[in-house]
């Protein structure tokens, strides 16, 4: 895969995004969004690192002096990005012109208020807005390329999970079984670990448990919910529950219910269907069975360089579904005092068809 055209591909879609909203300015800072546009994994410092858009001029990218080898090095000279350094004892934000007529600036949204208070003072007379309607457009439509990475990465995860009743031993903890999840997301190829989730007993029924020094004992529910990011930078994320030794008939029935749910919403997506009619699918055959009042969240979350991006597959998200979204369907039930149970896959709309990008097993798993 040409990298150097996927992004000067990225580059002129923010441009033309750009031009249809009358954005004069597009300022991006180190995150997400930056090495999306330009493949430069660029570090957060206080010094100033932006990317600089502005209509019919070449893209420039402000960095510290000490950080431009490592911009080189990121390939971006070669998608016709000018690189623009400033020293220790200067102003970064000296080196940036304002356009000659005030226009809209869209910005950031990850960057930090002092920087953007020095952009506001730089940029007086401007209107000053998110940037997210340009890039989440963008980013929520995935590529060949990103598809490939998001399939990758959901291999990586399901590698992770089989190993899950292996590498489990009694008398571990949940922050033990935790910290052996995280190396093995190390060691089947992440570059690195976004979250391990681990929750066993009642621990199962707080959807973002933090694990902790509760013993994982016979007749537990344990949900693990787990990601990582890939060496390209593509994001991983999945949910399964075990059972540690037996559990009761009532459990078994209300999670294959659960089962049946987000089956029924992963065959949806490749029906014309919006984001909220796709959150109703879960929800709607869970309430049949008596337990939508225990599904306390959204069904998902677009992923692919963040692990949560557009499209959010939620009540009110009107917007639908479309060729190259990629997002999680993760209906679960959660009963305060008792046990939970959440089931989660990485789905693709590719070719008007749902895509899976986990196969490992989604029935409950006795360790």
């Amino acid at each position: 895969m040409n990298l150097v055209l996927e992004h000067k591909e990225r580059l002129n879609k923010a441009s033309n995004l750009m031009n249809e909203h009358d954005v004069s300015t597009l300022l991006i800072t180190p995150g997400a969004n930056l090495r999306y546009l330009t493949g430069y994994k660029a570090k957060n410092l206080e010094r100033l690192t932006c990317l600089f858009l502005q209509k019919n001029e070449l893209p420039k990218l402000i960095v510290p002096k000490l950080e431009k080898l490592a911009a080189i090095d990121s390939g971006i000279n070669e998608i016709e990005v000018e690189i623009v350094t400033w020293e220790e004892t200067e102003s970064a934000f000296e080196k940036i012109k304002p356009p000659k007529n005030s226009g809209v600036v869209a910005v950031d949204s990850n960057m930090n208020a002092s920087k953007l208070l020095n952009f506001q003072k730089l940029f007086a007379d401007s209107k000053f807005t998110d940037a997210g309607f340009i890039l989440n457009e963008i980013r929520s439509v995935k590529s060949s390329y990103e598809i490939e990475q998001l399939l990758l990465a959901g291999r990586y995860i399901d590698e992770v999970h089989r190993a899950i009743p292996s590498i489990l031993q009694f008398g571990d903890t949940e922050i033990l079984l935790a910290r052996k999840i995280a190396n093995l997301i190390i060691d089947v190829g992440h570059e690195s670990v976004d979250f391990t989730i681990v929750a066993s007993g009642q621990n199962s029924a707080s959807p973002h448990h933090e694990p902790g020094e509760k013993v994982i004992k016979k007749g537990d529910v344990l949900v693990i919910d787990i990601g990582g990011t890939t060496p390209s930078g593509y994001c991983s994320d999945s949910t399964r529950t075990y059972v540690i030794g037996e559990c009761s008939p009532d459990f078994k029935s209300k999670y294959e219910c659960l089962k049946q749910a987000q089956e029924l919403s992963i065959k949806a997506v490749s029906c014309d269907i919006s984001a909220e009619q796709l959150d109703a699918v879960s929800r709607d055959h869970l309430r049949k069975n008596n337990l939508a009042e225990y599904f306390i969240h959204r069904t998902g979350h677009g992923i692919g360089m963040e692990t949560h991006e557009e499209p959010y597959i939620v009540l009110g998200n009107k917007n639908l579904i479309k060729d190259g979204n990629a997002f999680s369907i993760e209906p679960g039930f959660y009963i305060e005092g008792k046990y939970g149970a959440r089931i989660e896959d990485i789905v693709i709309k590719d070719g008007g068809n749902s895509v899976n990008c986990n196969n490992s097993t989604k029935d409950l798993v006795f360790i």
